[in-house]
């Protein structure tokens, strides 16, 4: 059973090997796509921070999102800016980021995006909801990666302007 207590008002977070095994994050996934399904959205971007338990939850998430029908592009291990770049980028507005930010390193968690923004609060309580009632859509999803890194970079140094004199 998934502890309640991980819900926070601006992302889901909790001890790594405890409140995130692995059948906890399945459940979440599950909860997750089907809350994107509800909206009529399928795309889904998942990026991860260096946490050790990271790769391991990112796998776990991508499963469970693809069984409810979520297309799932993978950004893989990434700073949470490059995730909400992503989005902007190629134009997809759904995401999810396996991160516990400034927290110390037993720690991890997910933010969870939606039009291009951090859900929080009421739309947080949705996802439980939706996971406390077990009633999840099915489908079968996709997946495929895709490196970021470069496109950022092309990005920056296309917009970037150095004022003369600087050194």
């Amino acid at each position: 059973m998934i502890n309640p207590g991980i819900f926070r008002e601006y992302d889901i977070r909790g001890i790594a090997d405890t409140d995130l095994t692995d059948e906890n994050v399945y459940e979440f996934a599950r909860g997750v796509g089907t809350y994107y399904r509800n909206l009529g959205e399928t795309k889904v971007i998942v990026g991860r921070d260096v946490r050790i338990s990271s790769p391991r939850i990112s796998e776990t998430i991508q499963q469970g999102l693809i069984e409810s029908g979520c297309s799932v592009i993978d950004i893989g291990e990434v700073p949470t800016p490059l995730l909400y770049f992503s989005l902007f980028h190629y134009n997809i507005g759904n995401g999810v980021v396996i991160t516990a930010s400034h927290n110390p390193k037993e720690f991890n968690g997910f933010k969870v995006c939606r039009n291009k923004t951090t859900i929080y609060g009421a739309e947080i309580q949705k996802i439980k909801h939706i996971i406390e009632k077990g009633e999840y859509t099915s489908g079968n999803g996709d997946s495929k990666q895709l490196d970021v890194i470069p496109t950022y970079i092309d990005y920056v140094t296309d917009h970037m302007k150095i004022q003369p004199g600087l050194k």
